[in-house]
Order: structure tokens, then C-alpha cells, then sequence
């Protein structure tokens, strides 16, 4: 006896609207029209028996109904699409790899060729952004990630503790008469969005009070790849971590004067969901990264 299943392209449509809150953001992401996801919405309202959403003047609104049906389907969707994953067949030579632009121009950037003279049959993708890619909906195989470390749908290995250091410019040191951490005062700070933390860091090594803090200039950049640029100008002194600048520390273009080192409470991980099998191309990139990282720690 076959069984009663709802429509599964309706399906689809109702999740991807439940997650947007939009037809039109749900439409972008199925590369489909709004009418076309209001239209599978409504056949799956017709099936049920019910309204899914509460359709208001440029507001969509799930109901409560609609928020429970949600919660049962949205895991047995996501549980076919990772068993399907896993069960393909990739004879495909590419991989895809995303990581933040910083740590693309300033980690990989200068190592990639060496992968590819070892593997120049494989063809490597990367993605460089910020935002944290969201496997289940990104064509994207691995990721380096920065983070807490903590996430139960991932294969999680880290691969770079951030402890974050000072650095800045030779003659900026001593145009600025910077001879001790008390003397930062003086210095312009340069904050990024990756290492915001100047006053744990200020906090831990040095003894200028808050007042006198607050009167110290200040230069924000929300990529750490312009922070660290902005310092190898003589612009200030940046938070950072040694990796990230070990090309500038090569040249001499950048120096770390006082060697303190802060924890953080997030690290540097390779990451891939644990129910995706990865594909031969990306077994190797993934064990040539940690093989790369490992080497990096020693220099």
C-alpha cells in the first residue's frame, strides 16, 4: 500500500520559507519565483488542512501549526539531504575550501602552490568571506573556522591557537618614544573585529588605568587584513595573531617589541559535517592543511 506522502517539492518550499521568514528570500535561495513558493506553500496548505503562515502586509508570519510541522520535518529534510551526500559518488577532482579573507591572503595565499605542485590534478575553490559558511546550503567541502570549537554536526580539528600578540613598526616604536607596555598611551590602537580585545590585553600587561585609556586615539577596521596593513604603514599598533603577519615579521616590516601573549577564548579549526563523507580531492587538502599548520607552528 503506497504510502500518503505530502507533495516533497511543497516540502522543500515551506522550509526554506520558515527559515527566510520571506517567499521572496526562500524564492533566491530554490532559484524559483515568490509566486512560484507561495503557490507550493499553498498546495501543502491544501494537503494538511490548515494555514502555515499568517500572511501579513510585508511580513510573513509562521503559525503555530506551521512552527510544529516545522519541527518535525525540518531535521528529516536535512537528514536527506547529508544521507544523500554521503552516498554520491564523487569523481569530481575539485574541492571547495572557505576561510576568511585575512587568513586567505596572509596563511594560504603564499602556501597554495605548493599543494598544487604536489596534487595538479586536483582543482581547489576558495571561498574568502567572513561570514561562516553554512554547509547544508554552500557547495563548499572544508572549512577553517574561527570559533568557540563547539559544534556537534561538525568533524572539528584545531589547527591554531589564537594567542594574540602586539605588533607594530620599528621607527614606530621609537618616533613615538614606546619603550615599555605603559608607554602605549601614547600610541594610536588599531582594533579589528577579529581581535577586539584590547582591553583584556591592556588589562593583563600593562598598568595604564581606564581613564587615561580612554583618551588613547583609536582606529577600527572591520577586516583584519587592513588592520594589520594600517600597522605595517606606521598607523599604529594592532592585535594579532602571529601567523596572520609572519610574512610582515620575515621582512622586518612589522616586529612584536614586548612579547605578551593573550589566550582567547576562540581558535583556529578545520571543519567538515561528520555525516559527509569527504571526497578523495578533499581528503587530501584537508590532510595537507593540517600537515601545513603543523610545520607553521614550529616556525
Amino acid at each position: 500500500m503506497q504510502k500518503p506522502l505530502p507533495p516533497l517539492n511543497a516540502l522543500i518550499a515551506f522550509e526554506a520559507s520558515v527559515r527566510f521568514a520571506s517567499f521572496k528570500l526562500a524564492a533566491q535561495e530554490l532559484h524559483i519565483t515568490p509566486g512560484a513558493v507561495s503557490q507550493q506553500v499553498k498546495k501543502l496548505e491544501d494537503w494538511l488542512g490548515y494555514a502555515l503562515f499568517d500572511r501579513q502586509i510585508r511580513q510573513l508570519v509562521v503559525t503555530d501549526k506551521g512552527l510544529t510541522y516545522f519541527a518535525q520535518i525540518a531535521p528529516a529534510l536535512e537528514q536527506i539531504c547529508a544521507a544523500s551526500q554521503s552516498h554520491k559518488t564523487d569523481t569530481s577532482n575539485c574541492v571547495y575550501l572557505s576561510l576568511t579573507q585575512t587568513l586567505a591572503a596572509k596563511w594560504l595565499s603564499p602556501r597554495l602552490s605548493t599543494f598544487m605542485t604536489k596534487y595538479p590534478d586536483i582543482e581547489v575553490h576558495i571561498n574568502a568571506s567572513n561570514k561562516t559558511v553554512d554547509f547544508q546550503n554552500e557547495n563548499v567541502d572544508l572549512a577553517l573556522r574561527h570559533f568557540d570549537g563547539k559544534d556537534k554536526k561538525l568533524n572539528i580539528q584545531l589547527i591554531l591557537n589564537d594567542e594574540i600578540r602586539l605588533f607594530c613598526t620599528p621607527d614606530y616604536l621609537s618616533k613615538h618614544h614606546i619603550d615599555t607596555v605603559n608607554h602605549l598611551d601614547k600610541a594610536t590602537l588599531i582594533v579589528n573585529t577579529l581581535h577586539p580585545c584590547w582591553d583584556e590585553w591592556l588589562d593583563s600587561f600593562s598598568k595604564i588605568n581606564q581613564d587615561t585609556r580612554q583618551a588613547i586615539p583609536k582606529i577600527h577596521f572591520d577586516q583584519t587584513l587592513l588592520a594589520i596593513d594600517a600597522a605595517k604603514h606606521g598607523q599604529g599598533v594592532v592585535l594579532s595573531n602571529r601567523s596572520l603577519v609572519q610574512k610582515e615579521l620575515e621582512q622586518k616590516e612589522l616586529i612584536e617589541p614586548f612579547g605578551h601573549c593573550l589566550a582567547n577564548n576562540k581558535n583556529f579549526y578545520l571543519v567538515h559535517p561528520k555525516q559527509t563523507k569527504l571526497s578523495p580531492a578533499a581528503q587530501e587538502l584537508k590532510a595537507w592543511l593540517l600537515d601545513e599548520f603543523e610545520q607553521s607552528r614550529h616556525i
